[in-house]
């Protein structure tokens, strides 16, 4: 059971994402096989495997491995649960030999980071992902997908469930509190 996810920003609570992410995906599998989870055979799992490219900048090494029990008040390796996270740096520079053996997964790197760029030269986020498709067709980068998907593309790009006003809460109330144990 793979899942891979795409992050911008570095978040130590990926683990727990990928426990929900496979917890919905166990469950409906599960159902499609009317398993009994409480009869006396054992129900077969395919094996887990979490991956998240991310190419924020505020990840610097190629690889991490973040663990669940991190989060636990006892620590790693603590608990009776354990998931683990796999996070590829996907940035322009960073996992030369993966991005070197799969072209598609180096072509949405380029996709990503041209984004990135146009956004530090000011452009506006829209503006941003316009110019970098633009860019990137011109290239032959991510054509295919660019060219026919281009609205499906715009759509997961700015479709989110991400809450501006409670992440912008919570990053005042990490600062407050770095703030406060700073002295």
């Amino acid at each position: 059971l793979n899942l891979y996810e795409h992050q911008s920003t570095w978040n130590p609570n990926m683990p727990l994402r990928g426990l929900f992410y496979f917890t919905q995906q166990y469950e409906g599998l599960l159902e499609e096989e009317e398993a009994d989870v409480y009869g006396r055979k054992r129900v077969a799992l395919p094996t887990p495997e979490y991956i998240v490219f991310c190419n924020g900048g505020d990840m610097e090494q190629d690889r991490e491995t973040l663990y669940l029990s991190d989060s636990f008040s006892l620590g790693r390796g603590s608990g009776a649960l354990e998931c683990t996270c796999q996070v590829i740096n996907v940035r322009r520079g960073h996992s030369r030999e993966l991005l070197g053996k799969c072209r598609r997964l180096w072509e949405y790197s380029e996709f990503v980071s041209e984004i990135g760029a146009n956004i530090r030269k000011g452009l506006s986020r829209d503006e941003s992902v316009q110019a970098a498709m633009d860019h990137c067709i011109k290239r032959g980068i991510l054509t295919d997908v660019l060219i026919k998907e281009k609205s499906e593309v715009l759509h997961m790009i700015f479709l989110t469930e991400y809450d501006e006003k409670k992440h912008l809460r919570h990053t005042f109330e990490e600062g407050r509190e770095e703030g406060i144990a700073e002295g």
